[in-house]
């Protein structure tokens, strides 16, 4: 019955679209044509890099000079080599100030913790400021909102001394718990998107919650925040993909704790002429997956929560 009422419905919108594209006129059409070829294309140019990058890693090295040199880059393997995928792990690394090497697991596992921490610290720090300016009047509110806004002008690389110094100061530079310094400001786009989402719930749900003898605790974790879990569950997976490619932060601040974009950035540049490429390539394949994975799972919760101005409350 489920699968019944799916199909019907898909060929409703099917046939609703189909009407609609019927209803057009000559010069709608070419210009629909037009725009589907150029944004066709624009689809090709992004799948392209993932099927090079996905075929490179299955050849030998050889093979993949030769069809590099031949322009064939597009071409199936003669042997698939998944081997190259444990040659990545156990094969690609680099070393730490004291000549340790680290590997590729090493690697994924500090981008997990990275991107653990940020996740959380960005998202629960955006919450509370976001919910406090929203729903509670007080003297600095003003201020703070406008040092909110403020903030988010100045340039990344105007403040990296100082936020290196202030890392210093703390003594977490260069461990895995410097992701909560930055990420904890409870500012940036995820407070924006938090505070207008709480600005749209009514406070009579907090005055019911204070009639029956509950807390501003309580009217924020059981009332306010289950609310707002779908803002938070899309700014949750964007805060992954941000921070799961972001390789500039550990590189400068966390270098004996390398992320698998940090790492594998690190990587290519030693590399040379006579390296593994498909290996590398393999590293790379294993960097980029995760993010494939999430967004092509949560790629209608991101859809469905976003708005074309902004997120749906």
């Amino acid at each position: 019955m489920k699968n019944e009422k799916k199909n019907n419905s898909f060929l409703k919108k099917f046939r609703k679209e189909e009407s609609i594209l019927t209803q057009r006129n000559k010069s709608e059409k070419i210009l629909f044509g037009v725009v589907f070829v150029f944004f066709a294309i624009y689809a090709v140019t992004l799948v392209f890099p993932f099927i090079f990058m996905f075929l490179s890693s299955l050849k030998g090295s050889l093979e993949y000079v030769d069809d590099l040199v031949a322009g064939t880059v597009l071409s199936l393997p003669d042997n698939w080599l998944f081997s190259n995928y444990a040659d990545a792990f156990t094969g690609m690394s680099i070393k730490n100030s004291w000549g340790v090497p680290i590997y590729l697991p090493e690697m994924l596992f500090n981008s997990i913790v990275y991107t653990a921490l940020t996740i959380f610290s960005s998202v629960a720090a955006s919450a509370l400021t976001g919910y406090c300016l929203a729903k509670y009047r007080f003297k600095i509110r003003g201020f703070m909102y406008g040092a909110a806004i403020f903030s988010m002008t100045i340039p990344i690389i105007g403040t990296s001394g100082a936020s290196l110094k202030l890392a210093h100061t703390l003594g977490i530079y260069n461990t895995l718990f410097y992701p909560l310094l930055p990420s904890f400001s409870g500012f940036g786009f995820n407070f924006l998107i938090l505070y207008g989402f709480f600005s749209n719930i009514p406070w009579s749900y907090a005055e019911a919650v204070f009639i029956d003898g509950g807390g501003h605790g309580t009217t924020f974790f059981k009332i306010m925040l289950p609310q707002a879990w779908p803002a938070i569950l899309t700014l949750c997976i964007m805060a992954f993909i941000n921070a799961w490619n972001n390789y500039l932060t550990p590189l400068m601040y966390m270098p004996d704790y390398p992320t698998l974009a940090s790492g594998i950035y690190r990587i290519e540049l030693t590399f040379t002429r006579k390296g593994n490429y498909p290996v590398y390539y393999a590293g790379l394949m294993v960097a980029t997956l995760p993010v494939i994975v999430v967004f092509a799972c949560f790629s209608d919760v991101i859809m469905k929560n976003f708005t074309v101005g902004g997120l749906k409350g």
